[in-house]
């Protein structure tokens, strides 16, 4: 089953947010439920709080962006969330399409 492979190595979504962010909470009611409908056993989500000190070279690159999600280096939203494309994209990277 195809939901085997991906369990073994799941793709990462890097999703890059801030504290206070009420865009930031939007991309999450709609992203969380979108991996769990998609497969989210196929899927590994982490999240960086750009106002971290660690994570500056973050800060300086979304800094005006967040909330931001990227499987690689494939953007899947910025700012807000085309719910339709973020179910695409979701399924086209279990599939292995780019």
């Amino acid at each position: 089953m195809n939901k085997s492979v991906n369990k073994i190595r799941p793709i990462v979504i890097k999703f890059f947010t801030r504290p206070a962010c009420s865009l930031c909470v939007d991309a999450k009611e709609i992203m969380y439920p979108a991996i769990e409908d998609v497969g989210k056993d196929s899927f590994k989500v982490d999240e960086i709080d750009i106002d971290k000190q660690e994570n500056k070279e973050y800060f300086d690159r979304f800094k005006f962006d967040v909330p931001v999600a990227m499987i690689d280096k494939k953007v899947l939203f910025k700012h807000r969330i085309d719910e339709d494309k973020l179910y695409y994209d979701l399924e086209s990277a279990i599939k292995g399409d780019d």
